[in-house]
């Protein structure tokens, strides 16, 4: 498809703009064309609603042009993220999360990673939010996934108009080109599913040569010495003048060649002769410390001091002085390793500059790290075979190096681990999945959009009997009633199930699922067919603990599978029954009375269910809240 463009012609006052295709633009011309693009591919995703497959909800309606802006709603055709809110992080089946003293940016929730056809110098990002917009928290940019810059970074916008916008963040403006886009979300604060229809990049062919003979040097001495912030013209203009002139020019080629050896000045020798003479210490001018002020101080303190340092302040402390990077070395700052918030710096360099540091390393978090070959597998796998020994927890969300070999190293060299996180790894098949049957200790394992089949997890589950917290969220080759007679087997501990977007759950399953009497968190969204009535009796009688339970788009459920939860299940805390056709505003009335705990109730796309309903309920239940009856809601499918 050809790109469109904007050639912008100058005659004194006046400016033309007019919009061409890259055909019409002769050859010699377009090195000072501006084009406007639309997303070409996407590359990468943490998260969406639909699955994959489909055409609703799913992260590839974003690419090309705008279908739905400027309309506002719940519109299938657009890109949809799965969670909003704070709901998700206060369930049973979300990981604690991993200790980070002081990220490098704020922690965000999701990712979407967008290619363009043609690379350009970046002007302006367009975002098309069609609903519940605000949920952008930075935008990156990079060539062909190498190098990432930060763009534009913020806060998420909430309490925003209902109302479709296009967000147009003040973007930096590097002199590189880019033909890709990350952008990253935090939506907890917002009350509903945040959505984008398309995302425009505006940039320009020209390389700005022209800016590059404007001395930049000079640019960056202003700024240093903050004459860009006066208000003041005239202190403007005489500071740039001084530093112009040729004594200060001067002066700073005299400081450039100038020897770090020289003479102190009196002051300085001043400190140190007061310093040399408090206490008993015994330290002259010529001899100095070796590590300044620092090895002056109790181990333990600095100690202290450095466990409150980032990943990234630990390593340039380390290059200060010997003394430093012996402490800045020590493998007990680096027991706990969160590098997804810094996932850009992440490199094979990295893994190897780190392994040193790991021997003791017992939670890593490498999600989203690596993107487009930064790091390969046998990096990974030689830093887990260094580092990998005492691992209790490793999240490798997105790290698409991930492959069988991988888990072999991982299943061998990892004995202890209790907590594996894989969420969106594609690379893997049944041959790596079968590897996990040696790690007999898993807690916690998220398997969400991966390809593993119903006889490979058989044979893993078989062997976790240890197993607490399962998603399988969106793995579509699985029989989700084979999978709920195997775990009614083997899994008698398990305490959350996420089975959202699977397949062939009915009445058999539900009933197997019954047998786990610790079950308190369920997501079976989507995954439900047919009536079940008898056996979701079964299910809210014998699993009396149940706190949180999704039946998103179950057709069937009716007011007496509600009487049951409100016989049976009073300490709900959040209930998601979207989309059901048969529920009463009265029953939904009974169940806010007698479940005095709950905190989230989603009836949206109820049909009997009104707007006045909700908002009746919503100021008499003041402490749960109720999603739904919205007028701007379209039919879902």
């Amino acid at each position: 498809m050809p790109l469109s463009g904007v050639l912008q012609c100058h005659f004194g006052s006046c400016v033309e703009s007019f919009s061409v295709t890259m055909e019409e633009i002769p050859r010699r011309s377009w090195t000072h064309c501006v084009v406007d693009q639309y997303v070409k591919e996407v590359t990468d995703f943490s998260s969406q609603y639909g699955s994959d497959g489909s055409i609703s909800y799913v992260a590839n309606n974003i690419i090309g042009k705008p279908t739905l802006y400027p309309d506002y709603g719940d519109f299938s055709a657009a890109y949809c993220l799965r969670s909003y809110g704070y709901w998700w992080a206060k369930s049973d089946s979300a990981p604690q999360p991993i200790e980070d003293p002081k990220p490098l940016l704020p922690p965000s929730v999701d990712f979407i990673d967008l290619k363009y056809d043609s690379a350009v110098y970046p002007i302006r990002v367009d975002l098309y939010e069609t609903y519940h917009p605000g949920s952008a928290v930075r935008v990156w940019g990079s060539l062909e996934g190498q190098n990432w810059v930060l763009l534009w970074a913020g806060e998420p916008q909430t309490g925003l108009k209902a109302a479709s916008r296009i967000f147009s963040p003040p973007i930096e403006q590097p002199r590189v080109l880019i033909n890709m886009l990350r952008i990253e979300f935090d939506q907890r604060g917002h009350s509903y599913y945040s959505a984008l229809d398309a995302v425009m990049l505006v940039g320009s062919t020209h390389s700005g040569s022209g800016y590059e003979a404007t001395g930049e040097t000079i640019t960056m001495q202003v700024m240093k010495m903050g004459i860009h912030k006066s208000i003041c013209e005239e202190d403007i203009l005489s500071g740039v003048q001084f530093l112009l002139s040729e004594d200060n020019l001067q002066k700073l080629m005299e400081d450039e060649h100038k020897n770090p050896g020289e003479e102190l000045t009196r002051e300085e020798k001043a400190d140190l002769e007061a310093t040399s003479s408090e206490g008993d210490t015994d330290i002259s001018v010529e001899e100095g410390t070796k590590g300044g002020y620092f090895d002056l101080l109790p181990e333990e303190l600095i100690m202290y001091i450095l466990h409150k340092l980032d990943i990234r302040s630990l390593c340039r402390l380390g290059c200060t002085c010997k003394l430093l990077q012996g402490y800045a070395s020590d493998p007990f700052l680096y027991m706990t390793l969160n590098l997804r918030n810094c996932w850009w710096l992440v490199k094979n360099s990295t893994l190897e500059c780190l392994a040193p540091r790991c021997s003791l390393l017992q939670c890593l978090n490498l999600s989203w790290c690596g993107p487009y070959d930064a790091v390969n597998t046998e990096t990974f796998m030689e830093f887990i075979h260094t580092c990998g020994h005492q691992l209790r927890v490793l999240r490798l969300n997105n790290c698409h190096f991930i492959d069988n070999y991988c888990l072999y190293m991982i299943s061998v060299v990892c004995p202890n681990l209790i907590e594996l996180s894989m969420a969106n790894c594609s690379k893997v098949d049944h041959l790596g999945f079968g590897e996990l049957k040696k790690a007999r200790a898993l807690a916690r394992l998220d398997l969400t959009r991966t390809h593993i089949n119903f006889h490979t997890l058989q044979l893993l589950l078989q062997h976790a009997s240890h197993l607490q917290h399962l998603s399988l969220n969106n793995c579509s080759q699985l029989d989700m009633d084979e999978v709920a007679l195997t775990l009614a087997t083997f899994n008698h501990r398990l305490v959350s199930l996420n089975a959202w977007k699977t397949r062939g759950l009915t009445q058999r399953g539900l009933r197997a699922l019954a047998c786990i009497p610790t079950l308190q968190d369920l997501d079976l969204g989507w995954a439900l067919s047919g009536g079940i009535t008898e056996s979701f009796a079964e299910l809210v009688r014998e699993c009396k603990g149940l706190k949180r339970l999704y039946l998103s788009a179950l057709r069937t459920f009716t007011d007496h599978d509600l009487h049951l939860l409100i016989t049976h299940a009073r300490n709900l805390t959040q209930l998601d029954i979207m989309g059901t056709r048969n529920i009463t505003p009265e029953a939904v009335h009974r169940l806010l009375q007698f479940c005095p705990n709950l905190e989230l109730l989603d009836v949206s796309f109820c049909e009997q269910i009104h707007y006045s309903h909700v908002h009746h309920w919503a100021v008499q239940f003041p402490h749960v809240s109720i999603k739904g009856g919205l007028w701007h809601q379209v039919r879902i499918v």
